[in-house]
């Protein structure tokens, strides 16, 4: 019987799994040494594929880098976005939002740890396009709950305080439990908007008991 011809998705489809397979190295290597100090050749071992294999799928480190984000991102938990934004009152809003941050500070952390973003321009791009997103989602809460108005300096107070490295001091530098972290920064947003009407806090009065 002759050979079947080769099927041109099968074949597409096994480039694929072998890119990702690339990018997946690549990541794991990432998370124990930074980008910096890994090689290609490092990645093709760790990938059991030759050099020049590498170097066919990720002809560029920014090539190499966005697959390999791409494939941590695609693990990464969600943003509640909905829930966030239609949450009842400002501070179960902010609870949900730091439940969001501190779950991807967690997620990110073996990666964002090597503070690479700050020597590799195309990782500095990606942080800065996070910090937008950030501060956007923080706007419409703001605006949400307290009215429309310039809220662009709590918004920024808002996405520094929940960025990666003031969350990493306390919990790997100071040791802390990350529900304590949480508890804490919930504390510190609140701070920075100050105290509110009751009208637009949406609490409820206290039931006094006689």
């Amino acid at each position: 019987m002759p050979p079947r011809p080769y099927n041109s998705e099968t074949r597409r489809r096994k480039q694929a799994e072998l890119r990702e397979r690339i990018a997946a190295a690549a990541a794991e290597l990432h998370a124990q040494q930074g980008a910096v100090a890994t090689s290609n050749a490092d990645i093709a071992r760790q990938a059991g594929v030759s050099l020049p294999t590498v170097y066919s799928h990720f002809p560029s480190q920014d090539d190499l880098l966005g697959a390999c984000t791409a494939h941590v991102a695609s693990r990464a938990p969600q943003v509640p976005v909905e829930q966030i934004l239609g949450a009842p009152d400002l501070r179960v809003a902010t609870e949900r939002l730091v439940d969001a941050a501190d779950a991807l500070n967690a997620h990110f952390a073996p990666w964002k740890a090597w503070r690479e973003d700050r020597v590799i321009p195309f990782l500095a791009r990606m942080s800065e396009t996070a910090r937008a997103q950030q501060t956007a989602l923080i706007a419409q809460l703001l605006e949400r709950h307290l009215g429309a108005g310039d809220h662009r300096e709590v918004a920024a107070a808002w996405e520094t305080l929940l960025s990666f490295d003031p969350w990493h001091r306390m919990v790997h530098e100071h040791g802390l439990p990350r529900p304590a972290v949480r508890r804490q920064l919930v504390q510190m947003l609140l701070a920075v908007v100050g105290p509110q009407p009751a009208a637009r806090s949406h609490s409820r009065p206290r039931s006094t008991k006689s």
